[in-house]
């Protein structure tokens, strides 16, 4: 079953949904979203009697102008990042799955990994997440791995849940 080779191209695609993952997954995503309920609720709670029919109108027409904001808001730091680090730009890494150890092979060089390492793996529709901390990782497209490869790493994702 070993070595088993997989190869990803960081394109600014892939980055972006790496990026879009951390970030929903985060507890930063969270407290944004639970901040803006509290500060709309606190709006609600200490509004005068005189102006609580506007209220409904006002909390609306706050989130339909707020969550675009900070969705294209985000989209673009995302994109700026990719564009701003040439690193990422383009790069092809190789993923080398041993039975005890890994490596990522890049332009960059080549580093060696523990299992150990990986603090948690998952998964979307199109992508798997090695995660070696809370924002540090490596994004595996689904389409570029063989059956044996898809088979290893969701026994990766359920050892490392």
């Amino acid at each position: 079953m070993f070595p088993i080779r997989i190869t990803t191209l960081m394109t600014e695609e892939v980055y972006q949904r790496f990026a879009w993952s951390i970030f929903l997954r985060g507890k930063r995503f969270l407290l944004n979203i639970i901040i803006f309920i509290g500060i709309l609720s606190l709006y609600l709670t200490f509004l005068p009697d005189n102006l609580k029919r506007f209220s409904f109108f006002t909390v609306l027409f706050t989130s339909l102008i707020i969550f675009p904001v900070m969705y294209f808001g985000t989209d673009f730091q995302i994109k700026k990042a990719y564009q701003k680090t040439p690193f990422w730009k383009d790069m092809e890494q190789t993923l080398i799955f041993e039975k005890d150890k890994f490596s990522v092979k890049s332009k960059r060089g080549e580093f060696l990994y523990s299992y150990d390492d990986i603090v948690k793996v998952f998964h979307t529709k199109e992508d798997f997440y090695i995660m070696l901390g809370p924002n540090v990782g490596f994004p595996i497209e689904k389409e570029n791995c063989s059956p044996k490869a898809l088979e290893f790493l969701l026994e990766l994702q359920i050892e490392h849940m």
